[in-house]
């Protein structure tokens, strides 16, 4: 699996978002304003949704739920 992270300016309430590719690569956005701990989570919580194979899926908000209860 390629995964290609980059660090861009988002609007701060958008800490990451991931976008699975026509090659069947990943690319993983991540907001540069947000601190270097903030990125790590952000990323290990966008990984989490590449694992669990959420760009099949439908429901955004109930994948959301699901993988923000992992975290807890």
């Amino acid at each position: 699996m390629t995964v290609n992270t980059i660090l861009i300016d988002m609007p701060t309430r958008v800490k990451g978002q991931t976008v699975k590719n026509e090659d069947g690569s990943y690319s993983v956005f991540l907001n540069a304003r947000m601190a270097q701990n903030q990125i790590e989570k952000a990323y290990l919580h966008e990984i989490e949704h590449i694992k669990m194979n959420d760009f099949g899926k439908e429901c955004v908000q109930r994948i959301e739920a699901y993988a923000h209860a992992l975290e807890d």
